[in-house]
C-alpha cells in the first residue's frame, strides 16, 4: 500500500465517534486495513480504538471463521485430489479455540481473537469472538448445526440490538446477515470438521444451512438511504453503522424475492 495518508489511533477514535459509535454499544466489526490508510500500530491500533470508544460496558464481536476445518471434498481454493480426502480428515488438527487460526477474514479478527479477555465460540468452522460486557454469554453454546441461525451467537447479537460496523469492508462480508438465510426457503447441506471429544480427536459429519453471501453486495449497496444505516469515513475508509435488528427483515425479504425469481 502506498503511504500517502497517516491515520492514527486518535483519528480512528474521533471518526468512530462521528459515525455514531458510543460507549455501551454492541458492535460486530468488519474491517479492511488497506482501505483505512496507513495506521501506526496497524490492526492493534484499530482494535484498541474500537475498544476505547465502546468501553468495557459495550461489546465487540468479530467473525473468527476457520474454514480450513471442513470436509476436503468441498474445497476449491485450492481443491485437493480425492485420494487425499481421507488422509486429510484423519491428520488435520481438531479445532482449538485458543490455537486455531482464522482464514480469509483479515488481520484485525486474527489479532482480535488473541487479545486479553476475548472469548471465542466453539463452532469449529464459523466461530465468533467477543470482548466486553457479557462476552462469554454471547459466544456460548455455538452448535455445529446453527452456525448463524437460531440459538447462535449471531441471534443473541441481533436480539441485543447490536450494530454492524463496516470499516472499509464490502457488504458481502456481513456475517450477521447470514441469519436471514435461516428464515427463507434454503436447503441444508452436509459438511464435516475435526473436533475434540474429551482427549480424542474425531472428524464428524453434520448438516447446516446452505449460505451464500454474494447477494449481500447489491443488497447493501441499496441501503444508502435507509434510516437504519449511518455512513461516513473512518480514516480513508467508507464506513457504515447498521442496525442488525432492523436490517435483517429487509435482507430476508430481498433474499426471498431473489429465490422466487431464480426458481
Amino acid at each position: 500500500m502506498e503511504v500517502n495518508q497517516m491515520v492514527t489511533k486518535s483519528d480512528l477514535i474521533r471518526d468512530l465517534k462521528q459515525l455514531g459509535v458510543e460507549p455501551g454499544m454492541k458492535v460486530f466489526v468488519h474491517s479492511a486495513m488497506k482501505q483505512i490508510g496507513w495506521v501506526p500500530g496497524g490492526a492493534q491500533a484499530v482494535i484498541e480504538a474500537v475498544q476505547e470508544v465502546v468501553t468495557e460496558t459495550g461489546l465487540i464481536m468479530m467473525a473468527t471463521q476457520s474454514t480450513d476445518n471442513s470436509d476436503p471434498k468441498n474445497w476449491s481454493r485450492p481443491a485437493v485430489p480425492e485420494e487425499w480426502w481421507e488422509t486429510v480428515r484423519q491428520e488435520m488438527p481438531a479445532y482449538d479455540k485458543r490455537k486455531t487460526p482464522t482464514r480469509s477474514v483479515g488481520k484485525v479478527p486474527e489479532l482480535f481473537r488473541t487479545f486479553p479477555d476475548v472469548e471465542r465460540s466453539d463452532h469449529p468452522m464459523w466461530s465468533v469472538a467477543a470482548w466486553g460486557k457479557g462476552a462469554a454469554e454471547f459466544v456460548a453454546n455455538h452448535t455445529l448445526e446453527n452456525g448463524f441461525g437460531p440459538g447462535s451467537p449471531i441471534e443473541r447479537f441481533i436480539e441485543a440490538d447490536g450494530q454492524i460496523l463496516h470499516i472499509g469492508s464490502p457488504w458481502d462480508a456481513t456475517t450477521v446477515w447470514h441469519y436471514a438465510e435461516y428464515g427463507i426457503d434454503r436447503p441444508d447441506i452436509e459438511s464435516g470438521c475435526k473436533i475434540k471429544r474429551g482427549d480424542d480427536e474425531e472428524f464428524v459429519h453434520y448438516w447446516h444451512r446452505l449460505i451464500d453471501s454474494e447477494p449481500f453486495g447489491p443488497i447493501g449497496e441499496g441501503f444508502t438511504d435507509e434510516p437504519f444505516v449511518t455512513s461516513g469515513k473512518i480514516g480513508r475508509a467508507t464506513s457504515h453503522l447498521v442496525s442488525a435488528k432492523e436490517s435483517i427483515p429487509v435482507v430476508m425479504f430481498q433474499l426471498s424475492a431473489l429465490n422466487s425469481w431464480l426458481s
